[in-house]
């Protein structure tokens, strides 16, 4: 049996089968020990059935995973506590999250993550698989080379295709009922400009990682979208074909900007993020669907912000609830101190109305008949909170405002609002950074937090043990405004 006569998409499981013994016969006792049929079936494939050459292969990639220690990478699994390599939305097994600035963080993690574009494991497509976007464009290209080693670089990659491999797909599978071995991957090139496709270092870097690639994770791509493609990546694209297999080179599509209708063959619009012409914006996240430090669409806090949080409580199994009240107020807290809180007259309310929105006394229309001109205006809130063991925690936000002023110049109270509804996040991988969206006025914001059930997640439950150790949560609530100017970042773009 020859690669050229099996359809190697779409093989018999006759085929399959006799391509993996072909191969195990020629390995040693250890080999076949580690190698599941799949690991073998890649390597089948990746040599086109020639079982020689896929032995030699995968010997190869044997010796490299022992001497590497691979297996002993700091890998996010559902079992461990361990911080995830890059953001990730839609699964179960880790929360959604970003990449923030856990103890558990190394630090060359963190600087490529501010030199990256942007990037995020998003979803599934429409078979199962799953989607990996990463925003090529916005990569701040020649700092690359210039401040990460090539060591860094594969340290990094390999720690995220083993995040990919052990957790990301085994969850896939498990939900498609079917083997999903490989991703689908979305490059997105908005913002490239010829400089950065000709920079050689950068492009030396590159190739170093694709040989790699194929060579160590062969077949584990199923499609690839480059969009965004400006006419000048064609020379570019030239190159890097060269450093390809023909079998890789074949599911890479290139296509300018009408793209999103051949996306939305492949990903269900809610999958697709906003901006690649779906329907999802992640909002519940900072970033939403794909955070980029360049690009600025959050705020890249250093690790002395997640240190020293004000307020730490203990919850356990016995006492699994935390709540938290805090009040916004759209005059400074000096002033408001100065006026009493809560503020509760609707004088001093109407007052500070007044001066934040710029709103003479005299204005003939009261605030509740002019289009609600206290919450046409917004502004942001974030929550930074740590907990130091669990298997994650379930946050809520509920907005709670003040009063609504009427013609009478009495104010009604309003209904509690859901702003943020009751999600799990781990909080124990790395800390975790809320954005909330709330009205410019004067209310109350309350946190919920509770410690996860055993049905959220997949997350083992704990022993009889480990569910008497407290939990420690440790958070600090801000506004935008002062948590950029006590860290001195610039201000978030946002779409």
């Amino acid at each position: 049996m020859t690669g050229s006569s099996v359809d190697l998409d779409n093989p018999t499981p006759e085929q399959r089968a006799q391509a993996i013994l072909a191969l195990r016969a020629r390995l040693t006792a250890d080999i076949n020990e580690y190698c599941s049929d799949l690991d073998i079936w890649r390597f089948s494939v990746a040599r086109q059935l020639d079982a020689e050459k896929s032995a030699a292969m995968i010997k190869e990639w044997y010796q490299w995973r022992m001497s590497a220690a691979i297996d002993g990478l700091p890998v996010a699994e559902a079992d461990n506590q361990y911080p995830v390599p890059y953001p990730i939305r839609g699964y179960y097994s880790v929360a959604d999250a970003n990449l923030t600035a856990g103890t558990l963080v190394k630090e060359y993690q963190l600087k490529m993550n501010r030199y990256f574009g942007g990037g995020c494991w998003h979803k599934r497509d429409k078979s199962g698989h799953p989607v990996y976007i990463e925003r090529i464009g916005r990569y701040q290209i020649k700092d690359i080379p210039k401040k990460c080693t090539m060591g860094e670089l594969f340290e990094y990659h390999y720690l995220m295709q083993e995040f990919l491999s052990r957790t990301v797909l085994p969850e896939c599978t498990q939900m498609a009922g079917r083997d999903i071995s490989q991703q689908v991957v979305v490059f997105d090139l908005a913002g490239i400009s010829i400089s950065m496709l000709s920079h050689l270092p950068a492009l030396n870097m590159l190739r170093e990682m694709l040989a790699k690639d194929q060579l160590y994770y062969p077949e584990c791509m199923h499609k690839t979208y480059v969009v965004n493609a400006p006419s000048m990546f064609v020379t570019a694209w030239k190159l890097i074909k060269g450093w390809l297999d023909p079998r890789v080179i074949a599911k890479i599509h290139i296509l300018g900007k009408d793209f999103s209708e051949e996306l939305l063959q492949q990903i269900p619009a809610h999958n697709l993020p906003a901006f690649l012409g779906g329907s999802c914006r992640c909002s519940h996240m900072p970033g939403g669907c794909v955070p980029s430090v360049p690009m600025g669409n959050f705020p890249d806090l250093p690790r002395k912000a997640y240190t020293n949080l004000r307020h730490q409580v203990q919850v356990s199994y016995a006492a699994p609830r935390h709540s938290y009240t805090f009040d916004v107020s759209p005059i400074d807290l000096d002033q408001r101190a100065s006026l009493g809180s809560p503020l509760s007259s609707p004088q001093l309310l109407q007052q500070s109305y007044a001066s934040w929105f710029g709103l003479k006394k005299e204005s003939p229309k009261p605030l509740a008949d002019s289009g609600d001109i206290a919450s046409a205006r917004t502004r942001y809130i974030y929550a930074r909170f740590t907990a130091d063991r669990g298997r994650g925690m379930v946050a809520e936000v509920l907005w709670q405002p003040f009063g609504v002023a009427t013609t009478t110049g009495f104010f009604a109270q309003e209904d509690e609002v859901l702003i943020y509804p009751e999600t799990l996040l781990d909080p124990q991988r790395a800390p975790v950074l809320l954005e909330l969206k709330v009205p410019n006025r004067a209310g109350q914001l309350v946190f919920n937090w509770r410690i996860a059930n055993f049905d959220e997640g997949q997350a083992p439950f704990p022993g009889p043990e480990e569910a008497q150790i407290p939990i420690v949560l440790e958070y600090s609530i801000d506004s935008e405004e002062d948590l950029l100017n006590e860290f001195q970042l610039l201000p978030v773009k946002r779409d």
